[in-house]
């Protein structure tokens, strides 16, 4: 695992974090000038971009190889397993960046921190898939 890496993707990830919260919040404001359809659909195709990337980080931490079909099946099994928010994980950041009216508070047991919780379910999934036999 290459810190100095994952650092920088980090703090990529924050970037487009912030750009995803920025673009909710424009896009609350003038949503009676715009096409919302539009742009909650541009909106989610910016969060999907920073998931994979977010995903790609949590193997890299783990210390499997991040290619593409690890990163898609991963981000499938979190996501029907209810785990919706990779990049607020990665970041620590315990509301969901992707609203602005109603921010929706991320759960998480008590008895660990949402990067822990996240990582734990990574590997869970990487323990039942064949993922990691050939990394």
């Amino acid at each position: 695992m290459n810190t100095k890496i994952i650092e920088k993707e980090k703090l990529a990830l924050l970037n487009m974090a912030t750009t995803i919260k920025e673009v909710a919040k424009t896009n609350k404001q003038n949503e009676k000038l715009i096409d919302t359809k539009y742009w909650m659909n541009a909106h989610l195709a910016l969060y999907s971009q920073a998931a994979d990337l977010a995903i790609k980080i949590m193997l890299q931490e783990l210390g499997v190889k991040a290619t593409k079909k690890r990163i898609q099946i991963v981000y499938k099994q979190l996501t029907e397993g209810n785990f919706h928010s990779p990049v607020e994980a990665v970041l620590d950041i315990k509301v969901e960046i992707t609203w602005v009216d109603y921010p929706m508070v991320i759960w998480f047991p008590n008895t660990t921190t949402l990067p822990q919780y996240y990582l734990d379910e990574v590997k869970n999934i990487l323990n039942d898939c064949v993922l990691v036999k050939n990394p």
